[in-house]
């Protein structure tokens, strides 16, 4: 199973043939093999396992993982069927309505009594392991809002009043729950975003309590401390999450915290560039791995913000290269879906926060097909940034072996790093960490 560009476009998109219609091919590649593991229209989007000792549910984990689960499958596949349900109402997947399928899903999984409800937060409470009081429903809940608000027309507006007051009234357990002291308050804010834009009444201190923390958390250049982390995830979590907020409720309720969320984004942009290689891929860096091309986003989000400095045609060339860096290698993929690794199955990089739909994360980028044909992120032609300007770095025939024009060094002194893009291999080393008394290990990426 791997995905190929049929008919590319290299007019548009000299580096990678990729246009919106491409990616809208890819959706339908991914579902397609999510769906494959569905043996009717009553199926759950749960992948078939392929390991049981780190990834949960496990012998060891709490009761409440498997219902996490079952809504890891359906918020994170619903986040690739959104988009295409945006730009294709009628999408059929293995012979089923995609919009029927998660419209019925949807509202079964909210509801008690129902085989497949999910519970609400005082159940998972009561079955809870001693000292477990956050729970993985509130961060699936952020998804299943983003992808309900990016296909709204199709299955959102078309519940009745009360369907939608049930659904309303289950993510609104989450959204006061209790919370982690690092990105999870961003989920927290977007499910408190989604209600108030659909005109359900919120605690506005409560909205500003997590959106002022978020904002602690900033380090410099468009980095947030995630706990004591620096890593892929912490752009694309941050960056993806902040200026969707923004969209639905910053601009609006809350300007001076939207306007440091838009300028943190786009300082990331200006830099985080860097950290691309000349194919634009990304490398195994640091935690959560498995969420690969993931890290892309903020350049696809980042035509969220009121004012961005991302450059489109280098944006889509970046997404779409990281894209393609995983979803046309077959070793990606075990039993149709992405697996536990970064490539194939890795088993020392899987953690204990990670269910096999966990990697459906990959749809993060899949924001900008809500952005019309015409969007420049779209209608712009592929640019590769520096790389269309660096010689062969290192080369004998250079009257400098390590002449600048074939070698760019971009700092980092928010989360200490410093990055480099070498000409002629097309490689971006990360060099060092340039924060006192801690040591990152050297990573090169090809």
């Amino acid at each position: 199973m791997k995905f190929e560009v049929k008919n590319p476009d290299y007019g548009k998109s000299p580096y990678t043939g990729m246009t919106k219609e491409h990616w809208l091919e890819a959706c339908e590649f991914l579902l397609e093999g999510i769906f494959s593991g569905i043996e009717s229209m009553e199926g759950q989007p749960v992948s078939r396992r392929v390991e049981f000792e780190v990834s949960y549910p496990n012998k060891n984990s709490s009761p409440t993982k498997a219902s996490a689960e079952r809504f890891e499958g359906l918020a994170r596949s619903f986040l690739i069927a959104a988009p295409l349900l945006h730009n294709r109402p009628e999408a059929v997947i293995c012979g089923v309505s995609v919009r029927e399928y998660y419209k019925m899903r949807i509202l079964e999984a909210v509801t008690p009594g129902n085989p497949n409800y999910l519970y609400g937060l005082q159940e998972l409470l009561a079955m809870a392991k001693e000292g477990e009081d956050t729970f993985q429903h509130t961060c699936e809940c952020a998804s299943l809002v983003i992808g309900l608000d990016q296909c709204r027309e199709v299955i959102w507006d078309t519940y009745t009043a009360e369907e939608k007051d049930r659904i309303a009234s289950y993510i609104r357990e989450f959204a006061y729950g209790k919370t982690g002291a690092h990105n999870w308050r961003l989920f927290n804010m977007l499910i408190l975003g989604f209600l108030h834009q659909e005109g359900y009444g919120i605690d506005r201190g409560v909205m500003r309590d997590h959106a002022q923390t978020i904002l602690s958390y900033y380090a410099g250049d468009g980095w947030y401390r995630d706990g004591h982390r620096f890593d892929y995830y912490t752009p694309w979590a941050f960056q993806v999450y902040g200026p969707i907020w923004n969209r639905w409720y910053g601009y609006a309720e809350e300007p001076w915290i939207a306007g440091k969320i838009e300028q943190y984004a786009n300082a990331l942009t200006d830099s985080f560039l860097s950290m691309f290689d000349k194919e634009g891929h990304v490398t195994l860096w640091a935690r959560s791995g498995l969420y690969r091309n993931a890290a892309s986003s903020p350049f696809a989000s980042a035509y969220l913000l009121n004012h961005t400095n991302v450059n489109p045609g280098l944006a889509r060339r970046i997404n779409s290269g990281a894209l393609l860096q995983f979803i046309t290698r077959e070793d990606v993929f075990v039993n149709g879906v992405p697996s536990l690794g970064f490539y194939g199955q890795f088993l020392p990089m899987v953690q204990d926060y990670s269910c096999a739909e966990s990697p459906f994360w990959i749809a993060n980028p899949f924001v900008a097909l809500t952005y019309p044909e015409e969007h420049p992120f779209w209608s712009a032609v592929e640019e590769n940034g520096d790389w269309e300007q660096l010689g062969d770095w290192g080369a004998e025939s250079s009257p400098h072996p390590h002449s600048p024009k074939g070698y760019t060094e971009t700092i980092m002194n928010g989360p200490g790093i410093v990055s480099a893009h070498l000409g002629g291999n097309g490689e971006f080393p990360i060099v060092k960490d340039t924060t006192p008394n801690i040591t990152t290990p050297r990573l090169y990426g090809t």
